[in-house]
């Protein structure tokens, strides 16, 4: 069996299924309140200019460069208010927000006028200075998005500024998910890499459907698998991507389509397959729930979103001891009084080794993957060491 691929090479096969496959979804048109984490479906191109008028940045006094101080403060605007005009030798105080009195070419900052009675004096100022000008946001025919731009809360302020009501989009990605295992099948053990998939795509805007568990039946998983591609944007299954007598997934994608790569050298999640099968990407994840969900968030992500995770440093817990080389692994952490502190170390909430990080033991617990973030390392970590922890919020 080949050797696993590296993690690099396995999110640039990502980045090129996702070219290809994931804007291929039809369009639909829906409410702009309702667009928020959708992508468009089109370029949006302005029919108006924002602002409209020259408007005043600060608090302060609207003032003709060419005059000189002192100036006789002729009046006030505040925001709504009508066009003013300024006179040759005269200022008028003005509230940020306010439309620029016309004649005037700079606002005076409050914090940089000298006021007695109503006699101004201040600073020199550079033409347009503190003022926001008319169409400096955009103008007729600038494009303000481009087209798979993933709507965010401030995208919808903008859409709502130029009169969009109904918003281009791509219709939601349909996934398919299939469990195997004659264990699952048979109820034996709960089945919670289904539910792990189902929350992973909901949170990232995606709709999904549980297809059903399969037994460790090759025909059966075939037939399953063939039939849920010709329905779903993309296909995923959990287990039999092992190397075991009936790990058969890697070999029905290989046999029925085309295989981009079986097991990425990262730990856990090492046994992911990944392929196309009848014109739909499969994403076979392996069966422990902790290995799903670190194949699900270090590799698929990146199908489903650009977005990176926030990063920061903290000081590690535990001394880390990696029991092999050549593998990324992913420490999962809690965080505490600026501490990363990793899941199933002795100093954990679970206690589950010592020293030598068992990457089988957390890929098969739910439990350590409910933290705050993680951690990516290829070599042993001393405790107090800083790390850098990737956030999920």
């Amino acid at each position: 069996m080949s050797s696993p691929i590296i993690l690099n090479e396995a999110l640039e096969k990502i980045k090129q299924l996702k070219s290809a496959y994931y804007f291929r979804r039809d369009s639909e048109q829906i409410s702009l309140y309702d667009s928020v984490g959708r992508e468009l479906s089109e370029d949006i191109i302005a029919d108006s200019m924002s602002p409209a008028f020259d408007i005043s940045a600060m608090d302060g006094f609207a003032v003709r460069i060419c005059d000189s101080y002192p100036l006789r403060i002729a009046g006030k605007v505040y925001a709504g208010d009508t066009i003013a005009k300024i006179k040759s030798g005269e200022a008028v105080a003005i509230a940020t927000g306010a439309l620029l009195p016309e004649g005037a070419d700079a606002v005076l900052k409050m914090e940089d006028a000298e006021v007695k009675k109503d006699i101004l004096y201040g600073k020199v100022l550079m033409k347009w200075e503190n003022v926001f000008r008319k169409g400096s946001d955009y103008s007729t025919g600038d494009r303000i998005f481009e087209k798979n731009h993933r709507i965010m809360p401030q995208s919808a302020a903008l859409l709502y500024s130029l009169s969009i009501e109904k918003v281009p989009v791509y219709k939601k990605t349909r996934a398919g998910i299939i469990s195997t295992g004659t264990e699952i099948y048979n109820g034996m053990i709960k089945n919670t890499s289904a539910v792990l998939i189902q929350g992973f795509l909901k949170e990232i805007g995606c709709e999904s459907v549980f297809l059903g568990a399969v037994p460790d039946d090759f025909d059966k998983t075939k037939e399953m698998l063939l039939q849920a591609c010709e329905k779903y944007d993309v296909v995923f299954t959990t287990g039999g991507v092992s190397v075991g007598e009936r790990d058969f997934v890697a070999d029905i994608i290989a046999k029925t389509g085309e295989l981009l790569f079986h097991r990425v050298a990262i730990r856990p999640g090492k046994p992911i397959v990944v392929g196309i099968v009848n014109d739909t990407p499969v994403f076979a994840l392996p069966g422990k729930p902790t290995g799903a969900f670190t194949a699900l968030e270090m590799v698929l992500r990146m199908y489903f979103t650009d977005m990176p995770r926030a990063m920061r440093q903290f000081v590690i817990n535990e001394d880390v001891v990696l029991p092999e080389n050549g593998f990324e692994y992913i420490l999962f952490v809690k965080i505490s009084h600026n501490t990363a502190n990793t899941m199933g170390y002795i100093g954990s909430e679970m206690k589950l080794f010592d020293k030598e990080y068992k990457t089988a033991i957390i890929s098969a617990s739910p439990r350590s993957a409910v933290v705050e973030g993680y951690v990516i390392t290829d070599r042993d970590i001393e405790r107090g060491e800083k790390v850098n922890v990737y956030l999920f919020s």
